[in-house]
């Protein structure tokens, strides 16, 4: 629309010089006769309403002596700038334009020039001001060569006005009539656009560290910090890797649907972590129709969780039915406190767990995990519900399948670095082995979350011992007479007897007699074959001696002379390093004849 206006007004130019001419010739009228100040006034306006002229001439001038006048050149127009305006005084008998000046600007003009003489464009050079020099050397170029009876202004503006001072004398008596035409001038409309530059602003702001088990925030705040409307955008963060939303999601996404310049929005997104570790990211906020983005700094949070650690310390090897007594110990080796830790205790279904303690709080205070008691205090276990566990556990090189049963308890609470310790007692029961498991169990999960599974943590520990069961067979050998003292010419019997009292068996358990001399073999019996040369009676061994088995031996013996007699039996097996002597002295006598 304001091409077809400025088009509009360059067609009507050339008609409205010619009657502006013809008016202007018409109009002004001044007089040079005797003496005065008075002057005629008069003014113009163009037929487009754009630009209007004031003159002034005084009345009266003598002759040969200058007098001045003021044309004042008008802009009339609200919003049209004038470029070019020029007027031009025309020529009259016996009257001299001396000079031509400019009184004085009002308005914003930065661009306008008009013709001066050359005494005026070096007073303008020698007063050092920049603008003046710039101004007037633009004007200068332009009105050189041109005569002193032309005015030019380069560009006025709306509303704005500029004066011309003219100082002119006139040589001789009479009406001096001279006309001011305005010879020339373009109108421009113009046009106004405020010129805008949007920015934005993002911040992310995240925890330096936070829980595995607990929610995390990340705060993101945009901000229009330009000068600009900012349309619609959206603020984007690729989590990473094991961070997700609470919806399960590792994208974040803010739709805006735009800001004001100098306006901020707010967000804040919960998340949480499915493993323990560094989480770094950057957010991008982009325009969605222009090029206009911002990226935040990059944070990084590290999630920290607790971790668990047990030992379990006992004998390597009990005797027989031996109570065998072990210590076990939880540690928190995370870098945050476990809640509700679940321990159970596991031990073989055919052995009983005699004994087991309260547990203790320690403190750690190496990375040995060696630990000294921090308190004096005891936590008393909450029982679990006792397990008859139908699950198979593997112990000893004979890869020997022990079935199990458990018993557990919980640790209300254990601080990182923290340790539980108990202690609890098992008594075997005809077994070569005895295993025995510890397991800790912490379990978290981030309630907010809609994927239970991904957001629950588990920290767990076992450990294991196994005591070797050391059973050896114990043989016990028993030597008795059955008369003392032994009258001569009767006889007595010796009985052996021989048992394994031990826990184990015995192999090739074999019994050697020896008769004194004045002792005579008559009759030997027993569980295996005898065989006597004179006085050494011997028995075949027997095979294998169960724990609990008893054997009985009978020597019969005639007395050959008296005194004491010594009777000896010695005791031989797989297991004895060396034989067993068992003997039983007997008194013999000769009975008198009357």
């Amino acid at each position: 629309m304001l091409r077809t206006i400025h088009s509009s007004l360059r067609g009507t130019l050339p008609s409205l010089r010619g009657t502006l001419r013809a008016i202007a010739c018409t109009a002004i009228v001044a007089v040079a006769s005797g003496f005065g100040h008075a002057g005629a006034d008069d003014s113009m306006q163009t037929g487009d309403g754009l630009l209007m002229i004031k003159a002034a001439m005084p009345e009266q001038a003598r002759v040969g002596e200058s007098f001045t006048y003021n044309v004042e050149v008008i802009n009339a127009s609200d919003n049209v700038v004038l470029h070019n305006v020029k007027l031009k005084q025309s020529k009259a008998k016996g009257f001299i334009i001396e000079s031509v000046s400019m009184q004085g600007k009002s308005g914003n003009c930065e661009d306008c020039g008009e013709d001066q003489n050359q005494s005026s464009q070096q007073e303008s050079k020698s007063k050092n001001n920049s603008t003046s020099e710039k101004q007037s050397g633009s004007d200068q170029s332009q009105s050189k060569g041109k005569s002193k009876d032309s005015m030019i202004i380069k560009q006025l503006g709306p509303g704005e006005s500029r004066t011309f001072v003219v100082h002119a004398s006139a040589d001789e008596e009479g009406e001096l009539r001279s006309c001011l035409q305005i010879a020339s001038y373009t109108p421009a409309m113009c046009l106004t656009s405020q010129i805008v530059k949007p920015q934005l602003e993002l911040t992310k702001t995240a925890p330096k560290k936070a829980n595995l088990c607990n929610v995390i925030e990340l705060f993101y705040k945009v901000k229009n910090g330009g000068s600009g409307d900012v349309g619609n955008f959206t603020v984007t963060d690729s989590l990473g890797e094991g961070l997700a939303t609470i919806e399960g999601s590792s994208e974040l996404s803010f739709p805006v649907d735009g800001l004001a310049a100098g306006e901020s929005r707010e967000f804040v997104a919960r998340v949480y972590a499915q493993k323990p570790g560094d989480f770094s990211s950057r957010a991008m906020a982009k325009a969605e129709n222009s090029e206009l983005n911002s990226r935040s700094k990059k944070t990084t949070t590290k999630v920290i969780a607790a971790d668990l650690i047990a030992k379990v310390n006992g004998p390597s090897r009990i005797y027989g039915d031996d109570m065998a007594q072990f210590t076990a110990t939880i540690t928190n080796t995370g870098n945050v406190a476990a809640d509700l830790v679940n321990v159970s205790v596991n031990w073989p279904s055919n052995s009983n767990l005699v004994d087991m303690g309260n547990y203790r709080l320690m403190k750690s205070t190496s990375s040995d995990q060696s630990q000294s008691e921090s308190s004096n205090s005891q936590g008393e276990p909450t029982m679990a519900k006792k397990q008859d566990s139908s699950k198979q556990d593997s112990s000893g090189s004979n890869s020997q399948q022990v079935q199990m049963q458990s018993d557990s308890f919980v640790i209300e609470r254990l601080e990182a670095g923290q340790s539980a310790q108990f202690t609890y007692a098992i008594r075997t029961d005809n077994l070569d082995k005895l295993p025995t498991k510890i397991e800790a169990r912490y379990v978290c999960t981030v309630d907010a979350a809609e994927d239970q599974t991904k957001s629950t943590a588990r920290a767990t520990a076992m450990a294991m011992a196994t005591a070797k069961v050391v059973r050896l067979p114990a043989l016990q050998l028993a030597v008795i007479d059955d008369e003392d003292p032994v009258r001569n010419g009767s006889k007595v019997q010796y009985t052996i007897n021989v048992w394994n009292e031990g826990d184990a068996p015995d192999q090739n358990v074999q019994l050697v007699a020896q008769l004194p001399n004045n002792l005579k073999f008559d009759s030997a019996d027993g569980p295996t074959e005898v065989n006597n040369d004179g006085s050494r009676i011997t028995f075949e061994p027997i095979k294998s001696m169960q724990p609990g088995d008893r054997a009985e031996y009978t020597v019969t013996a005639k007395p050959t002379g008296t005194g004491n007699a010594r009777f000896e039996a010695a005791l031989t097996s797989k297991m004895l390093q060396s034989e067993v002597i068992g003997e039983e002295p007997t008194r013999l006598f000769e009975t008198s004849n009357r």
